[in-house]
């Protein structure tokens, strides 16, 4: 790496593949740039690299296995050879996925945002999540090399808390910025009936929403249960599903628990705008999962008007507040009559609606850039001081 970075005020962000197909972390990586390049005004010259998303067996092979053989390489060989030709005043690795980069960089020059450690703690059993002992394997090697980083940014209290827990990071160069808030999610009037009709439900439907990946600690399962409690007393209830498919024995499942008949799923939706409307279209978002870095679905629906019942767990807690119903975590009948509270009361509802909006306007992206250039000035600082 050339030494020119040394007397700059270059901060470099690193992002992850675009073919890694990560939604939140492409969403970090973006606002975050924008917020910064925005907001910064103590002379701090951002720029964001572009990484190498490189076609090697994948121009031969249009196969899901070549496709794989590309990104490992790409994430292992190209983007570290790469990065070993840049300078700057500080490098910023935006996903702790890639937390292996600061081998090509100046570590006392590097940050590394940690978004959670889910891997690790399902490795560990703290989690209700089987993970494979190769994939285990390989985040305890990428989660390693954040012991070398200068300074960690956790997105969440919940985060610093299991980094200090279940690795050997020094606490004291850990610091919680929590994530902002994409403008594009808010109330929207004419959403709910318009998204309703062009999915031919009435407007009385009680419609329960979830969004989620195919993650066992999602705790779909158990979102299924509690559905499946709730549907003699709420006979016309819809539930539908953003995001991945239900897993064949959720699947099989929801036939069993005679859920089958009311879930929809939307799959993934292109857009934040199309998604923003499918929140305002719902009745209440549930959020069932046993953990999360940060928890993006219930802040989004908050900002949208959308009552969340969810799992009371340290990270979505820290989001929700006192915004939403928080029921103890498991407890699939709680969480169904959290639900059915939503559900038929309305002024229970629109109270929620008011509370939620308010918490959501508390996390915005000018507020996570000001945090961050304030770790950048603080790492620079402590450079000068060691020169």
């Amino acid at each position: 790496m050339s030494p020119a970075g040394a007397g700059n005020r270059c901060v470099l962000l690193l992002p992850g593949l675009l073919s890694d197909d990560s939604r939140s972390m492409k969403r970090y990586a973006e606002e975050l740039h924008a917020a910064l390049r925005a907001s910064t005004s103590d002379g701090l010259a951002i720029a964001m690299e572009r990484p190498p998303d490189r076609r090697y067996l994948s121009r031969l092979a249009d196969a899901n296995g070549a496709r794989r053989i590309d990104r490992a390489w790409c994430r292992w060989v190209t983007y570290p050879g790469v990065l070993k030709q840049r300078s700057a005043a500080v490098f910023h690795i935006l996903d702790q996925g890639y937390a292996h980069l600061i081998r090509s960089l100046d570590p006392a020059r590097t940050i590394v945002t940690c978004h959670d450690i889910i891997p690790l703690l399902a490795a560990q059993g703290a989690i209700p999540s089987p993970v494979s002992a190769r994939a285990a394997w390989i985040f305890r090697r990428k989660i390693a090399y954040l012991t070398k980083a200068r300074r960690i940014i956790a997105v969440s209290t919940a985060t610093k808390v299991t980094l200090e827990r279940y690795t050997a990071v020094d606490p004291s160069r850990v610091t919680v910025v929590p994530n902002g808030l994409n403008a594009t999610f808010r109330f929207l009037p004419d959403a709910r009936a318009t998204r309703r009709a062009a999915a031919g439900l009435r407007d009385t439907t009680p419609v329960v929403l979830q969004v989620a990946t195919a993650g066992r600690y999602k705790n779909t399962a158990t979102l299924l249960h509690a559905i499946a409690g709730l549907r003699p007393r709420v006979p016309d209830l819809v539930l539908l599903r953003v995001g991945a498919p239900l897993l064949p024995d959720e699947a099989h499942l929801a036939r069993t628990l005679g859920v089958a008949d009311c879930l929809r799923h939307l799959g993934d939706v292109a857009t934040d705008q199309l998604l923003t409307e499918w929140y305002n279209a719902a009745d209440v978002l549930v959020f069932p999962s046993a953990w999360e870095g940060f928890g993006w679905p219930p802040l989004e629906a908050m900002a949208c008007g959308t009552p969340v019942v969810a799992f009371d767990i340290p990270p979505v807690a820290e989001v929700v507040g006192t915004a939403g119903l928080l029921v103890p975590p498991g407890d699939m009948s709680a969480l169904a009559a959290a639900t059915e509270r939503i559900l038929t009361d309305t002024g229970l509802a629109a109270e929620l609606r008011q509370r939620g909006r308010q918490r959501a306007a508390q996390f915005t992206w000018t507020a996570t850039a000001a945090r961050t250039a304030t770790i950048y000035a603080e790492l620079l600082a402590d450079t000068r001081s060691r020169q």
